[in-house]
């Protein structure tokens, strides 16, 4: 059957009275967009708040966006927007029903910074197990070091393990975490415990409950995607749970670890110590959240924490690979060739003819 008359291959119609798609790039900061092998015109807005959204995407039929959410109001001034295509892999603040509604097809890019968010993750174990920030900021800010001879005693409970001594518990094991396992295993990892889904009425083969791995693991990795269920999925009551010389790695997003419980539980010792790349409120900066106090005003320092600005996903090879799958996305929604058959789309389809697919 010609593609041209399958119904579900049908490129769609430009705007009345335009001759070309027009593209819309919300945060261009991130990367520099691919070509795209159709008549459009583009505008790129190298930074955009959520305030500014609706203005900009008003004549737009392609979004390109980020972590800035594009709303259900945003669209509601764009009339002619047929495709929003996220260049990231989480995508929680998308309302996929009322694109669906609406006729707006979502695309994303999937598993496209699974080896470099992996990578980050063994470097943020390595330098909050290690303490590395913590001994850089006494070579780099005192004469501790001269005049103890030693900064060892910088570890309260003696001496870290290494990782043949680890525990590994992993929350999330979908693309992300399975590299992770592997990774951690290469690496020598004593053992690797892979958690059921919390409050689970059954654990599966291959998994341990998820209080067991808070309770047995030395260090906790989430890598889960944000959702409604897995808002302070790490609160209180598991932080309470967890060894004294737990770990706690954050490599998913900001949220789904309760910052203000993380920071009680580093201050007051319930756990060794903690690493993210993520926070609720992003860009971050002194006094922004829990776990950026304002020491100038007298809020207590965070012990033992290592926090990086979002940028586990940066590597050559994941903007290579966002380029490729934003290309490929967009490029499709136009040529009306993403929906392959009845029951099949491209991989990078979340939202499309009205469907929620992924």
């Amino acid at each position: 059957m010609s593609t041209s008359t399958t119904p579900f291959q049908t490129p769609p119609p430009l705007p009345p009275g335009k001759s070309q798609h027009h593209i819309v790039v919300l945060e261009g900061i991130h990367a520099d967009m691919p070509p795209f092998d159709f008549p459009h015109t583009m505008t790129v807005h190298q930074r955009s708040t959520p305030a500014q959204v609706s203005e900009r995407i008003r004549d737009a039929t392609i979004v390109v966006a980020c972590v800035v959410p594009v709303t259900p109001a945003d669209m509601d001034s764009a009339p002619h927007l047929g495709c929003l295509a996220v260049m990231a892999v989480g995508i929680h603040w998308v309302d996929k029903a009322d694109c669906a509604r609406r006729g707006v097809t979502v695309t994303k890019c999937p598993a496209g910074n699974v080896d470099a968010v992996s990578e980050h993750f063994l470097g943020l174990y390595f330098a909050v197990r290690r303490r590395v920030v913590q001994v850089h900021s006494k070579v780099t800010r005192s004469d501790e070091w001269r005049e103890k001879g030693t900064l060892t005693k910088l570890w309260p409970g003696g001496p870290p393990m290494g990782c043949r001594q680890e525990v590994l518990g992993i929350m999330g094991y979908g693309t992300l975490g399975k590299r992770i396992a592997q990774l951690a295993r290469a690496v020598g990892f004593g053992d690797v415990l892979i958690s059921e889904r919390k409050n689970a009425a059954a654990v599966r083969d291959g998994r341990v409950s998820f209080d067991d791995v808070v309770e047995r693991a030395t260090v906790v990795c989430v890598c889960v995607p944000k959702e409604d269920d897995t808002v302070d999925l790490i609160a209180e009551s598991e932080l309470r749970a967890m060894r004294k010389d737990a770990l706690v790695i954050n490599v998913a997003r900001g949220g789904i670890v309760n910052e203000r419980a993380l920071a009680t539980a580093l201050r007051q010792g319930w756990i060794a110590g903690a690493a993210t790349d993520v926070l609720e409120v992003e860009p971050a900066g002194v006094g922004s959240g829990p776990l950026t106090p304002d020491v100038s005003k007298g809020e207590e320092e965070v012990p033992n924490l290592t926090i990086t600005s979002h940028i586990a996903w940066f590597t050559q090879t994941t903007i290579e690979t966002y380029r490729r799958l934003l290309k490929e996305g967009i490029e499709g929604w136009a040529s009306g060739t993403l929906q392959e058959s009845p029951d099949k789309v491209n991989k990078v389809v979340v939202v499309h003819n009205g469907k929620v697919w992924n």
